[in-house]
């Protein structure tokens, strides 16, 4: 699934307040929700990285 720059910075806004709903009652696993964060979060650094390898080159 591709997702743009923009698309990936609401997806990571949204799961960041799953992770803060835990503490009121979320059912979801807190675990899963940060490794999913820090997987989107990664792909960012990467684009990032390519970016500016491309334009030294």
């Amino acid at each position: 699934m591709l997702l743009t720059k923009r698309e990936k910075q609401l997806l990571i806004r949204v799961l960041k307040k799953e992770k803060r709903k835990k503490w009121f009652g979320s059912q979801e696993d807190p675990q899963l929700i940060e490794e999913l964060i820090e997987k989107i979060e990664q792909s960012q650094r990467n684009e990032k990285m390519n970016e500016v390898k491309s334009s030294k080159l």
